[in-house]
């Protein structure tokens, strides 16, 4: 493929826009995909990809660059900067480089040398605080999952039980020539193989599947569900996990999605719509009452926290340039009053799972010791632990399930 002037203009364009950090990267592809319709296929990818990646390694090609002082302020980038920085993600993708005067200075040999005495969070491209931490709560594991982490995502979807098996959904998305796999340890997943316009289908407007990662797929699951349950989805968000549950119960039962931002509820709506997830009603979480007055009326209660999305960063690479250490301790803190506070909705026998995508120690397994020190009423039956690299071919997800024994 060519890839024009105009492409790498509105690349360098897309790459200052997510560099401010005012912008996540996934909106301004978003704007840039709609207004370049003419683009093929092949060069829709390649400025997906290539966006994302000069994003990941940012660290990586500044310090390649020369830019030695400056790998932690992607947010003061120039053009110039930005045309380096893609020669030299170009010429370690083992590229060709146009002939154009911003990259005359550009040199492959030594821009491939300027590593080879680079500091470890520089060649795995993480800031410094991250890199550290992640080192402390994880130890020799960690250079393997940030490897892994810095791997493009794959692109996973959900058939949706209510509407479609997986062998179904498969073969209507063959019809529209999109080729699909089924993934081996999660029943309902397919992996997408070569995406098309997977939205523009006619199986996504009938609601047949949601793309949701293999990973994220194992959660709903954990809460041992049974048709006319009564559930909880207390951080529902967009409503991914929300609609899961749905097509676990067979449309028999009740599901309470609640979040504290409307916008999130509003789209889920449309989401159940599309699915045909009737169970499901959404509730704007408005003060501490809307929780207190849910005491005890669960069987099953869900609690995907918010969290670091460090288990993500594949999917989302700018991700890391909007957290730092102050906001991680902040949601360690969020979390653990999310715990104390929302299990509080299931009843006595019913239970509970908390989830979360991060990869740390400290968000995970360590909230749900402290919770089960502070509630000796509540035990632990399961634990999910997924790093990529380690233990997942996907996204990095902790699950725990959870039993309430007796009341307060």
């Amino acid at each position: 493929m060519t890839v024009t002037r105009q492409l790498l203009d509105c690349l360098h364009n897309a790459f200052l826009q997510a560099a401010t950090l005012e912008h996540y990267a996934d909106k301004v592809i978003q704007q840039h995909l709609a207004a370049n319709s003419s683009w093929t296929l092949e060069q829709r990818a390649y400025f997906v990809t290539t966006l994302y990646n000069m994003i990941r390694f940012s660290r990586k090609l500044m310090w390649m660059t020369g830019r030695k002082e400056h790998v932690d302020t992607i947010q003061h980038c120039t053009r110039e900067d930005v045309w380096d920085l893609w020669g030299a993600y170009t010429f370690i993708q083992e590229g060709q480089v146009p002939d154009y005067p911003e990259l005359e200075s550009l040199d492959a040999t030594h821009l491939k040398s300027a590593l080879k005495d680079a500091p470890t969070d520089i060649q795995l491209s993480m800031p410094l605080w991250l890199h550290d931490r992640a080192e402390q709560e994880l130890g020799n594991n960690w250079p393997t999952v940030a490897r892994a982490l810095n791997q493009s995502a794959g692109n996973f979807i959900r058939a949706n039980g209510l509407k479609a098996n997986r062998e179904a959904v498969s073969k209507a998305l063959s019809k529209e020539s999109i080729a699909t796999l089924p993934v081996e340890a999660v029943s309902d997943a397919l992996e997408v193989k070569q995406m098309g316009y997977l939205f523009r289908t006619d199986a996504f407007q009938r609601g047949l599947f949601e793309m949701q990662d293999a990973g994220s797929q194992l959660i709903a699951p954990l809460l041992e569900l049974l048709p006319g349950m009564k559930v909880v989805d207390a951080c529902a968000g967009a409503g991914g996990k929300s609609l899961h549950i749905a097509a676990l119960l067979k449309n028999k039962g009740r599901v309470l999605s609640l979040d504290i931002h409307q916008h999130k509820l509003d789209t889920l709506k449309k989401r159940a719509k599309r699915a045909g997830a009737h169970v499901i009603e959404t509730r704007l979480i408005q003060n501490s009452k809307t929780i207190k007055r849910q005491k005890e009326k669960f069987d099953r209660v869900l609690l995907d926290v918010p969290c670091s999305g460090t288990g993500v960063l594949r999917r989302n690479p700018d991700a890391k340039w909007h957290l730092d250490e102050q906001s991680v301790s902040d949601l360690i803190t969020l979390q653990q009053d999310i715990l104390q506070r929302y299990s509080q909705m299931c009843r006595v026998g019913g239970k509970l799972v908390y989830a979360t995508c991060s990869i740390f120690p400290s968000e995970n397994e360590l909230q749900i010791k402290q919770f089960l020190a502070d509630n000796p009423n509540w035990s632990l039956e399961q634990e999910l632990s997924l790093l990529p690299g380690i233990s997942s071919e996907y996204d990095g997800f902790y699950g725990a399930r959870l039993v309430k024994n007796s009341a307060e």
